[in-house]
């Protein structure tokens, strides 16, 4: 019965699409106007706004329209339906035209408020045609609070001379203690049995990795569909809850529920960074872009922001690298999340004749 009733409410809907889009009628034909909207009018750099249109005919009747959207004015990427504010140096009125069967229509979008957390750190090309990196320098964003538990894999010399693998907590409710006594085993490592010099932390550090590049002239126009990555492993998620939690020893347990759930909590706790936990998976997204008159030649380039979070002492340094914990063999367990963010990093420049 659930069955039955599901497909007759998707037809029903079919049905009034149908009616709505003026399919049944030829109202698509006699369209004379566009009527746009967008479900956020002033966006803050990284947001996107969702586009919609419907057309009006000659007799006044109402349908819905999938148009085709361009950028007449400023700067951004565009998709089907979509417009991202992602172009780093502009700030300031967007101007989208959407056409349907000749008709076209305008409406402005403001981008404002740039949410930049660090210097920029995109190279700066001495030409059009240079090679860029395949991705920039990794940047310290947030030194973040101490842990409040703090567990990783150590090894033990068994009675007979053979190694054994197992969990050591160097801290529990947020203060520092001595690895629990492996007796009648010994720590292989002579430093765990000391106090660890100071509680590691949870830091967040930026990158940007290169998704696409390309060479256009004064006022060129270009549009492309782009794959790139989003989200983050459960192997790397799963590796740095086990070092944040008390429970190290129910990891085989652990589903991608409890992990996402557990560490996004983690990491805002910690860093005051809001972050989307989710399972990487790989997006095709068609992006486009329009060109000033100012220069010649323009390089165009799109980044992936990557947010990495990580183990680090109270400079920042990730624990492996950390001279206040050398010798520990601490790894930092860094987590890196690929956003819904894209950013368009655009560089003008004149012929030299």
């Amino acid at each position: 019965m659930r069955v039955r009733f599901k497909g007759t409410l998707l037809l029903s809907l079919a049905v009034a699409f149908l009616f709505l889009s003026g399919c049944l009628f030829g109202g698509l034909k006699d369209i004379d106007s566009l009527e746009l909207a967008a479900s956020q009018s002033v966006l803050a750099f990284g947001e996107t706004t969702e586009l919609m249109a419907r057309g009006k005919t000659k007799t006044g009747k109402i349908v819905s329209v999938i148009p085709t959207w361009e950028i007449l004015g400023g700067s951004g990427t565009l998709s089907e339906s979509e417009f991202q504010a992602s172009d780093w140096d502009y700030e300031g009125p967007v101007v989208l035209r959407a056409t349907y069967n000749g008709v076209s229509a305008e409406i402005t979008i403001n981008v404002n408020g740039l949410l930049r957390d660090y210097e920029d750190p995109f190279p700066v090309p001495t030409s059009p045609w240079v090679v860029l990196p395949a991705k920039t320098e990794s940047r310290v964003v947030e030194i973040g609070e101490p842990l409040d538990f703090f567990s990783t894999t150590v090894y033990l010399r068994r009675q007979n001379g053979s190694s054994l693998r197992g969990w050591g907590r160097f801290v529990w409710d947020g203060s520092i203690m001595l690895p629990d006594d492996p007796s009648p085993y010994t720590w292989m490592n002579p430093k765990f049995y000391e106090e660890i010099p100071e509680i590691p932390r949870l830091s967040h550090r930026v990158h940007f990795e290169l998704i696409e590049t390309q060479v256009l002239g004064r006022g060129t126009n270009f549009s492309r569909s782009v794959s790139h990555r989003t989200g983050t492993t459960f192997e790397e998620s799963k590796e740095l809850m086990q070092h944040l939690t008390s429970e190290t020893t129910a990891s085989a347990r652990w589903g991608w529920g409890e992990i996402k759930t557990t560490l996004t909590y983690e990491i805002e706790s910690r860093t005051k960074q809001s972050v989307k936990i989710e399972k990487e998976e790989t997006v095709t997204r068609t992006w486009s872009f329009e060109h000033p008159n100012d220069f010649d030649t323009y390089l165009y380039s799109s980044w992936n922001k990557v947010d990495t979070f990580y183990l680090s002492d109270s400079n920042g340094v990730p624990l492996e690298d950390s001279p206040i914990f050398a010798g520990y063999g601490f790894s930092s367990s860094p987590v890196e999340i690929r956003g819904a963010v894209v950013v368009q990093k655009t560089w003008g420049f004149n012929d030299q004749r």
